[in-house]
């Protein structure tokens, strides 16, 4: 019999140690002290199970054997007692073979359930395995050609299932720390990663590109030198590399606390690229830079400004596509391919030959090594999220776990960790230092807020840090305690305004944003009036942040309305700013946009307390804990105003508050089911609470966007049943879906059910405002996106 791994015509023998030699590779590159051997044994047993009759003929003929044909369970159990019958006495690096291999084709749940040989899966599984493995004994030639001495006396022995999975329940139940997950969820990543770059026939790693340690300084001399902080912004930058290179390689915790718009983005990113180069010489490994940033609108930000660096450094723009990657819902990896264009799979499917020619298995093929490279952080410098970065720490999914394997040995910039949720700090730290200990990850935590977290972290501002703080003096908060309802502008906001150049009010939320920007522009005249909100579609969104940019450069008179979306990292810069009742930290980011480059001779902040028209319900209640809120009030008892220099020390008690003095209880659960391999609990693990039931829905605004909808028909209308055609329409997917994410809002659960909206074709999770739904003006408004005109209960956060 000819021995197929998958149509069309791939040797089995080919495949399995092509995977074998890829994740080798991987290995090789890798800080982490972990077998070289377990590794590639790994890589070489996950397919073992293919060589059966029942796979084979399922794969040519698309037989069915009552899923003897399966493979991944059958394979798992070989690995095992492969390495335990050669000495492989450690119990914990034989279960996460066992697992690594079982699910690299499916995502991990309960694994008290899958051991359970009393359970149904198990027990179905298993009287499967004595039929798979005589039919494993016809394959012993090619088996024994290309599998280590010993194999097929481990295939013999599998007679007694239920005692291997006894033994792999009391290795997961008797462990107490995070070795056993992070390494069961580093093999099966690294499995993942190559199978799928040997089918599509990419290397291991990208080859990998030196990045001098002066670049971000010969960006720096290319700077005009306009503002009266740049002198400061120099001293500042000084410092911080002086202290990297002090302490850089010696520390695995570094924190950079300063002020907004002091330039902590360039000086991290020097630093980072420093630290990178002074590994690389002692070690000869070169760390990946990891930029972590809570929000998608200022990982565009920061993207550009990197780009920017690498441009005026003298980068090639080929090569700055294998240096920079963006990564998050909206970033498109067709971006990094320059072969075609998105628009050639659309016109291949137009004329139905996307799934039946070779020009199109070639374009998809690109792009799927496109997907690949951004996935899985092959570059030098990955910028990405919050979520996408606890999505690969805590996570139960095959597609997360691809990259973790590289973020060991990185350098991890953590920029505005304010936004870490209070109550995950001591999982964070947990999770952190066994990184760092075990696989050298070098954490840089950045804010001007900075949170009680790691702090023990070397502050690369010492011993100026005070000083920093001290000599800025561009705003101050001016605290108005008394609740007054958001719909009397003229008591709270319009007496602030008149008289200023530019102005950001910020709300807490987005229906009385709406309102507010709605009856500025019935009374206030003279000003070019704009919002910002996620109840606007990110193309939107985006838009307008930089016409607001420009408008702002001109000097021309403009207002800002807008929710939390301004808060941390967007680069703007207003005369006034007032801000609702808030957390102290988010307060003192909103400051952060007001007289940011000394332009005005004074920055007023405005601190108030907004609530309900009818009642006294204040709106920060609906979106912030109570704690926060209770916490940033008590510390503001008896203060009228705060000079900016004042409010580290504020934040630094505040967050004290919080946790040294157990004002906002820790969840250490999530650490408690990594240790237990808990995957359904782990898979539950969201940074984000959404305290709200919302949906994705698509707007079709434009004619780009019925573009992309016609597209999407045109998917939905190929049904998939061989692997390349499945493949093509994945990949064909994968290329539109982050343009699909420009025109897609959440929208609360409740308004949904008003509407009664289609989904969206070939995505059905997604829901559809159509351009000829009745209203659509009345539901989707220009200016200020997503209209809300229903009770708080179904706010847009």
């Amino acid at each position: 019999m000819k021995y197929l791994a998958r149509l069309p015509e791939e040797p089995l023998c080919y495949h399995v140690k092509k995977v074998s030699e890829l994740m080798e590779k991987m290995g090789d590159s890798s800080p982490i002290h972990i077998n070289k051997q377990i590794v590639k044994l790994t890589g070489l047993f996950h397919d073992i199970g293919k060589y059966t009759r029942y796979f084979q003929s399922y794969l040519k003929e698309k037989k069915s054997f009552g899923g003897r044909e399966k493979h991944a369970f059958l394979s798992s159990l070989i690995a095992y007692i492969f390495l335990k019958n050669n000495s492989i006495i450690d119990p914990e690096i034989r279960l996460s073979v066992f697992f690594s291999i079982r699910h690299h084709h499916s995502n991990v749940h309960n694994l008290n359930k899958e051991l359970d040989d009393s359970d149904p899966l198990w027990y179905q599984n298993a009287r499967l395995v004595k039929s798979q493995i005589e039919s494993l004994k016809g394959a012993k030639k090619e088996i024994e050609k290309n599998y280590p001495k010993g194999t097929m006396e481990a295939i013999s022995a599998l007679k007694d299932t239920d005692k291997i999975a006894n033994e792999l329940y009391d290795v997961v139940f008797s462990n107490d720390n995070l070795s056993l997950y992070f390494t069961t969820n580093l093999l099966l990543g690294m499995l993942v990663d190559a199978d799928i770059r040997a089918v599509i026939n990419m290397d291991a790693n990208e080859k990998r590109v030196e990045i001098p340690e002066n670049t971000v300084d010969l960006y720096l001399k290319t700077l005009p030198k306009s503002s009266p902080i740049d002198p400061l912004r120099k001293e500042f930058y000084e410092l911080v590399v002086n202290n990297i290179l002090k302490f850089g390689f010696e520390n695995n915790f570094l924190s950079l606390t300063a002020p907004t718009g002091i330039g902590k983005t360039l000086a991290g990113l020097s630093a980072a690229v420093k630290l990178r180069n002074m590994v690389q010489r002692e070690t000869g490994r070169i760390p990946r830079i990891i930029y972590v940033l809570p929000f998608t609108s200022i990982i565009d930000q920061n993207f550009k400004v990197i780009k920017d660096v690498l441009q005026k450094a003298g980068f090639k723009d080929e090569v700055i596509l294998k240096i920079l990657l963006k990564h998050h819902f909206r970033a498109s990896p067709g971006e990094s391919v320059k072969e075609t264009r998105a628009e050639d799979i659309w016109k291949l499917l137009g004329e139905d030959s996307l799934f039946n020619s070779q020009k199109a298995d070639d374009i998809l093929k690109l792009y799927e090594k496109a997907h690949t490279q951004v996935e899985t952080w092959d570059g030098e410098i990955i910028v990405t999220t919050f979520v996408r970065f606890y999505e690969t720490l805590f996570t139960n999914r095959r597609s997360e776990m691809r990259r973790l394997h590289r973020l060991a040995g990185s350098i991890v910039i953590l920029d505005e960790v304010q936004n870490i949720p209070v109550k995950y700090w001591e999982a964070t730290e947990k999770a952190f230092k066994f990184l760092s200990q075990n696989w050298n990850v070098k954490f840089l935590l950045m804010t001007a807020t900075r949170p009680a977290l790691l702090k023990n972290a070397v502050e690369l501002t010492e011993p100026h840090k005070k000083y920093f703080f001290s000599k800025l003096s561009r705003t101050a908060l001016k605290i108005e305690r008394e609740p007054v309802s958001y719909a009397q502008i003229e008591d709270w906001l319009l007496p602030k305004v008149r008289e200023t150049s530019s102005f950001m009010v910020v709300t807490n939320t987005v229906r009385s944003a709406q309102e507010i920007f709605k009856a500025l522009e019935n009374k206030l005249k003279g000003y070019k009036l704009y919002f910002l909100a996620s109840s606007l579609i990110p193309v939107h969104r985006e838009k307008r942040v930089e016409e607001i940019k420009k408008k702002l450069k001109k000097g021309e008179k403009i207002g800002l309305v807008a929710t939390q979306v301004v808060e941390a990292g967007v680069d703007l810069d207003f005369e006034v700013v007032i801000r609702d009742l808030a957390p102290l930290d988010s307060v003192v980011q909103a400051a952060g946009r007001c007289n940011r480059n000394f332009n005005h001779p004074d920055g007023n902040v405005y601190f108030v307390k907004l609530k309900e028209p009818e009642g006294s319900k204040i709106l920060a209640y609906y979106i912030y804990d109570g704690v926060l809120i209770n916490a940033t009030e008590n510390l503001l008892t008896g203060i009228s105003s705060l000079q900016e220099k004042e409010y580290l020390s504020l934040v630094e008690k505040y967050f004290h508050k919080l946790r040294d003095e157990g004002l906002k209880p820790q969840n250490l659960k999530i650490i408690d089911y990594l240790n237990f391999l808990n995957y359904e609990e782990i898979s539950k693990f969201s940074l984000i609470d959404n305290q709200i039931p919302e949906v994705p829905v698509f707007v079709e605004f434009n004619q780009e966007a019925s573009s992309y909808i016609k597209n999407l028909e045109n998917l939905e209308t190929n049904s998939a049943v061989d692997y390349q055609k499945k493949f093509n329409i994945r990949s064909a997917f994968k290329e539109l879906a982050p343009k699909l994410w420009g025109y897609v809002v959440n929208v609360p659960v409740k308004v949904v059910k008003e509407l009664s909206l289609p989904s969206l074709p070939f995505a059905s999770s997604f829901l559809l405002l159509p351009r000829t739904y009745p209203d659509f003006e009345k539901i989707y408004d220009e200016e200020t996106g997503f209209l809300r005109n229903l009770d708080h209960n179904c706010i847009f956060l």
